[in-house]
């Protein structure tokens, strides 16, 4: 009978409650961080990019214009010398006042050229340095130029901050 009293006591097995998620481990919190890190650095690293990326962006505009602009007046004299000071304009966004604002004839070339990858703008020299002088610039295939000039434009960097 004692036997019968004790297994009449006998219940069944209580599993303990489970574990809740807070509070959090200390890796936890350590994960969050550096994801709000990441994040945080992500967000900045795309706004500066894009931000640097703005006059590039403009400049690649004013080229297209320029580009429909030649192939709808033909015009090889305004569009040179337009190509010309858009390029030294760039110029002077991404790289130091002092070194390229005084530049002109083969000097800015040879800049041209040193900044340039893949890019040789002495087949251009005639359109960039003399035929914006012509009053009758007759038919000039500016088309190598643009091609040129928009390679260029596009391996610039970081503004500089003259």
């Amino acid at each position: 009978m004692a036997d019968l009293q004790t297994l009449e006591q006998l219940r069944d097995i209580h599993l303990p409650n489970p574990v809740g998620w807070w509070p959090l481990a200390g890796g936890w919190y350590f994960l969050v961080l550096a994801l709000l890190l990441l994040v945080i650095g992500l967000t900045y690293y795309g706004c500066s990019r894009y931000r640097h990326g703005r006059a590039k962006r403009q400049a690649l505009r004013h080229l297209a214009e320029y580009e429909r602009q030649y192939l709808q007046d033909g015009d090889a004299g305004r569009i040179s010398a337009q190509l010309s000071e858009l390029l030294k304009r760039v110029a002077l966004v991404y790289f130091p006042r002092m070194n390229v604002a005084g530049l002109k004839g083969e000097a800015w070339i040879d800049f041209l050229n040193a900044t340039s990858k893949n890019s040789d703008f002495r087949a251009h020299r005639e359109c960039l340095l003399e035929l914006p002088y012509k009053n009758n610039a007759g038919q000039v295939n500016l088309t190598p130029l643009f091609i040129s000039a928009k390679a260029w434009i596009k391996q610039r960097g970081a503004p500089c901050l003259n």
